[in-house]
């Protein structure tokens, strides 16, 4: 038996060095927002096929204290929703997102870091992210 699953194969095959995607914009796709211990939201975006880092995922957080929960109001704003709109409004949006190279507070690594996120072009496509459900937010 393989020692990793089909989605970790798939993750290892499009890995790059250092697991970082070089500064620039990237089209991608909402594949999963979820509340985050009360204290933010958790997006994930999926690069779409055609560009380097082709499948890779990337993580960003928007506030939801009464200090940073305007980040929040910006995106909904950005990506075209009401306050009200649930994660099913988000999953599978065309989104451009603008990535840069920083620093890992606690570790010192580099990371990947989502800056600016707006609307793509075309329609949502319903699409499942590989291993959906408790796959765990990575900290």
């Amino acid at each position: 038996m393989s020692l990793l699953d089909p989605q970790q194969q798939e993750q290892a095959a499009n890995a790059v060095e250092g697991g970082l995607l070089e500064e620039g914009v990237y089209k991608c796709r909402i594949v999963g927002v979820e509340e985050w211990k009360g204290t933010s939201l958790v997006w994930k975006y999926r690069v779409e096929p055609g560009q380097d880092g082709a499948g890779r995922e990337l993580w960003a957080w928007t506030p939801l204290t009464e200090k940073g929960i305007w980040r929040t109001k910006e995106l909904f704003a950005a990506l075209g929703k009401e306050l009200d709109a649930d994660e099913t409004a988000f999953l599978g949006m065309p989104v451009v997102v603008t990535v840069e190279l920083g620093t890992n507070s606690q570790t010192g690594a580099a990371k990947n870091e989502v800056v600016d996120v707006v609307r793509g072009e075309g329609e949502a496509v319903a699409e499942a992210a590989p291993g959906d459900g408790d796959d765990g937010i990575p900290f």
